[in-house]
C-alpha cells in the first residue's frame, strides 16, 4: 500500500520565491482547478518525485513544465527560475512514513539524486529525522542498495521478481512496468489500455507480467519458471554448439575425425550411442584407440631395441631408408588425390546449395502466385518462369512452359519435399568436404613426419661410423610425440563428450519440464480472480453507460488479462467516450480485485483529467460514486479535474471525500506567503 500524505513544489526565482503544497487525505481526493492553473503539474511532481518518469518516456528531461525548470510568470511579470524541486511525503501499509526530496533544477544537485528523510519531513519539519541519499535513472537503481527504486520497492514491500528481457537475460520487474496502474496522465494516459507500459525497457510480455504481480496470480510463478527453462534451453544449446565446435576443430587440427555428435541436443542422443573418434589411414579410416594402440607398441618394440652405432645399423638403415622413399611417393600421390576429392567435395556442396536458393526463389514466386490468385488475381502462372526449372538455363525467346500437369498448391508441396531433400543432401556434401579436409591434413602430417625421417637417415648414414644410430632416436621422439598427442587429444575428446552428455541430460529434463507447464491452464484461485476482474469490469461498464457493445459480452482474456470482445482487443469499436470507460473499469477493478484477493496493488489511483472525450456527467458522477466506494474501503484516489466546482459538488454530495479548489485565476505555483515555506534542498 502506499498513501500520499503530502507534495510541496519549490521554485526560486530571480524574484519572489514560488511553490505550493497540497495535503493528502485517505478516500477520494479531489483537485480542483482551471486548465493551466498546475493541476498537471502537480501530479507529474508526484511521478517525478518517485523517480518514475521512465513510466512516460525513456526521454532523460525532466516531465515537468516550463514552470520548474526555466521561467515563471508572477502578476504579468517573468521571472527566471534559478533553482526548483519536488518533496512528497508517503506511507506504506506498515505505517512508515518517509520524505523524498529530488532537485528539478540546481547547480549544486544532480537530477538523479533523490534525498530519503526517514518521518513526515512536510506535516512536521520541527523534528530530527534521519537522512540518506539514493540514486534513480541510472544502471542499478532497482537493483542496488543505494538505488532509490530499490529501497522505494521495500518500503512498499515489494519482492519484484525477475523476468525475462528480449535478449533472454532476466532482470527484475521494473516500477515503472507498474505504476501505469496506479496513475493515467493526461497527455497520453487515455489514449487506450495500457497506454503508458513502457515497452522500451525491452522485458518480454511486459503488460502481461505486470499484470500478473499487481493480483499475485499464481501463473505468475508458472510463466516466470517457464522463462527461466526457456533461457536455460538457450544458454544449454549455447553451450552444447560451443562444446561440438570445439570438439569439431580440436579434432580436425589434430587429424582426426569424430563422427556421431549431432549440431544441437537431441531426445535420442546419449554418449553411449555410436560416437566415432577416426583417424585417417591410406583410404581408409580406422578408430583413434587402435591408432594408439598401434603407435603404443611400436613405441615399446623400438625402446626394447639396442640402439646400435652408425657402422652397425648402415644395412639397415639404408633398407629403411628406401621404404621410406617409395612410402613418400605413395604418400604423395594419396595427397594428391584427396585434396582432388577435397575440391570435388567442395564443387559438389557449392553445386546443391545454388540449387537450394534456386529452389527456395522458385518457392517464394509460387507462393506469391498462390497468396495473388486468392486475393483475387488472374495473372498466368506462366509468367514465374523466365529459366527453365529443370536445368536453370534462361528460357529463348519463343519457348514458353504453358502445361502444367500440377496445381501451383502442388507445385509448392513438391518444391517444400524437394528442398528438404537437398537441405538434407548438402549436409551430407558439407560432412564430406570436412571428412576430406581431415584425411588431407592427416596425410599432409605423415608426409612431413616422414620426410624428416628419410632427412635423419640420410644425415646418418654420412655420421661418423662409431656414433649412435641418429635415425632411430629421432624416430623414437617422432613416435612419442604423436603418441603423446593423440593421447591427450583422446582425453580433450572423451572430456568434451561427457560435458555434451550432461547438457543433454539437463536439455532433456529442462524440455520435459517445459511440455508440461506449457500445458498447464489456469489454477482455480487465479481463475476465480479473473472471474472476479471481470465481473467488476462489467458492472462498472453498466453504470457508466458504456454503449459501443453490450457490457455483458466483454471479457478479460485469460492470455493477456486485457479486455476483449470476441477474442479481440477492445478498442477497435468503441467511440472515444467508451474507451475512457474501459479505462476506468479496468483500473478500478484491478484495485478492488487485488484489494479482495490479497494482491499487490498498492490501493492507489490518479487521474489527470478523467472526464476525458466530454464523458457524459452521469458516467463521470457514477465514476465518482465507484471511487468514493472504493475509498472508504482503504484505498486513497486522487482526481485532478477542472469540472465547475458547482457541478462537482453536486455530483460529490454525499460521498466521503477530500476537496481541494483553486479559485478561479489562480495558480497553484505561487509566491509563498510564509518564509518558513521557503526551505531549500539540504
Amino acid at each position: 500500500m502506499l498513501k500520499l500524505r503530502k507534495l510541496k513544489l519549490l521554485v526560486q526565482t530571480a524574484g519572489p520565491t514560488c511553490g505550493t503544497e497540497l495535503e493528502f487525505s485517505p478516500g477520494l481526493n479531489i483537485l480542483r482547478a482551471d486548465n493551466s492553473s498546475g493541476k498537471s503539474t502537480c501530479l507529474q511532481s508526484i511521478i517525478y518525485a518517485l523517480g518514475l518518469e521512465g513510466m512516460l518516456s525513456p526521454s532523460r528531461d525532466v516531465p515537468l513544465p516550463h514552470a520548474m525548470t526555466d521561467s515563471l510568470e508572477i502578476e504579468g511579470s517573468e521571472y527566471q527560475v534559478l533553482s526548483s524541486e519536488v518533496a512528497l511525503e508517503i506511507q506504506n501499509s506498515r505505517d512508515e512514513i518517509i520524505t523524498v526530496r529530488r532537485a528539478v533544477r540546481s547547480e549544486r544537485f544532480d537530477r538523479t539524486l533523490i534525498r530519503v528523510t526517514r518521518g513526515p519531513a512536510l506535516t512536521n519539519p520541527y523534528a530530527e529525522y534521519s537522512t540518506r541519499d539514493f540514486f534513480v535513472r541510472r544502471q542499478g537503481a532497482a537493483q542496488r542498495e543505494a538505488g532509490f527504486h530499490h529501497e522505494l520497492a521495500n518500503f512498499l514491500g515489494w519482492d519484484l521478481p525477475r523476468v525475462t528481457r528480449m535478449d533472454g537475460s532476466e532482470g527484475p520487474l521494473y516500477l515503472e512496468c507498474l505504476f501505469p496502474y496506479f496513475f493515467v496522465e493526461q497527455k497520453h494516459g487515455w489514449s487506450g489500455v495500457q497506454a503508458r507500459i513502457p515497452t522500451y525497457l525491452g522485458i518480454q510480455d511486459v503488460s502481461k507480467r505486470s499484470a500478473e504481480f499487481i493480483l499475485n496470480l499464481d501463473a505468475m510463478e508458472t510463466i516466470l519458471e517457464r522463462q527461466r527453462l526457456e533461457s536455460a534451453v538457450t544458454l544449454i544449446e549455447s553451450d552444447w554448439k560451443t562444446t561440438e565446435a570445439g570438439i569439431e576443430d580440436l579434432a580436425r587440427r589434430g587429424g582426426v575425425l569424430v563422427r556421431g555428435v549431432p549440431k544441437k541436443p537431441t531426445r535420442e542422443w546419449r554418449l553411449d550411442h555410436r560416437v566415432a573418434s577416426e583417424v585417417a589411414a591410406g583410404t581408409g579410416w580406422i578408430p583413434l584407440s587402435v591408432e594408439i594402440d598401434r603407435l603404443a607398441g611400436k613405441l615399446e618394440a623400438a625402446a626394447e631395441r639396442r640402439v646400435a652405432s652408425t657402422r652397425e645399423a648402415a644395412p639397415e638403415i639404408e633398407h629403411a631408408l628406401r621404404e621410406n622413399q617409395e612410402q613418400s611417393v605413395q604418400l604423395t600421390l594419396l595427397l594428391s588425390n584427396s585434396l582432388e576429392e577435397l575440391e570435388q567435395s567442395k564443387r559438389r556442396s557449392n553445386s546443391i546449395e545454388l540449387r537450394i536458393e534456386a529452389m527456395e526463389e522458385d518457392l517464394r514466386k509460387h507462393k506469391d502466385a498462390a497468396l495473388l490468385r486468392h486475393l483475387g488475381s488472374s495473372e498466368h502462372v506462366e509468367e514465374l518462369y523466365e529459366n527453365c526449372p529443370t536445368c536453370g538455363q534462361s528460357l529463348p525467346d519463343g519457348f514458353e512452359i504453358t502445361d502444367f500437369p500440377l496445381s501451383i498448391e502442388d507445385n509448392i508441396s513438391h518444391l517444400e519435399k524437394e528442398l528438404a531433400t537437398f537441405r538434407s543432401m548438402v549436409e551430407d556434401a558439407r560432412r564430406g568436404v570436412a571428412r576430406e579436409q581431415v584425411r588431407a591434413g592427416r596425410i599432409r602430417e605423415e608426409l612431413v613426419a616422414l620426410r624428416s625421417t628419410i632427412r635423419s637417415q640420410k644425415d646418418a648414414l654420412v655420421s661418423p661410423s662409431d656414433l649412435p644410430d641418429a635415425a632411430t632416436l629421432a624416430e623414437r621422439i617422432q613416435l612419442e610425440g604423436r603418441l603423446s598427442s593423440l593421447r591427450d587429444l583422446q582425453d580433450s575428446i572423451d572430456s568434451s563428450l561427457e560435458e555434451l552428455a550432461s547438457l543433454s541430460q539437463t536439455w532433456r529434463r529442462n524440455k520435459d519440464e517445459l511440455s508440461r507447464i506449457r500445458n498447464r491452464d489456469l489454477n482455480a484461485a487465479d481463475a476465480a480472480k479473473i472471474d472476479q476482474l471481470r465481473g467488476s469490469l462489467v458492472s462498472q461498464l453498466r453504470s457508466y453507460g458504456f454503449r459501443s457493445m453490450e457490457p455483458h459480452t466483454v471479457d478479460i482474456s485469460e492470455k493477456t488479462y486485457r479486455p476483449v470482445h470476441e477474442g479481440f482487443d477492445l478498442g477497435f469499436d468503441l467511440s472515444a467516450s467508451d474507451m475512457i470507460r474501459v479505462i476506468w473499469a479496468y483500473l478500478f477493478s484491478f484495485m478492488e480485485v487485488s484489494r479482495e484477493a490479497s494482491g499487490n496493488h498498492l490501493q492507489l489511483l490518479v487521474f489527470d483529467e478523467p472526464r476525458q472525450q466530454e464523458a457524459a456527467r452521469p458516467s463521470f458522477a457514477q465514476l465518482l460514486r465507484r471511487a468514493a466506494m472504493n475509498g472508504a474501503q482503504g484505498s486513497q484516489v486522487l482526481f485532478a479535474t477542472s469540472e465547475e466546482e458547482r457541478g462537482l459538488a453536486e455530483m460529490l454530495q454525499g460521498l466521503p471525500h477530500s476537496m481541494m479548489s483553486v479559485p478561479r485565476g489562480e495558480k497553484l505555483i505561487r509566491p509563498l506567503s510564509s518564509p518558513s515555506m521557503a526551505d531549500p534542498f539540504s
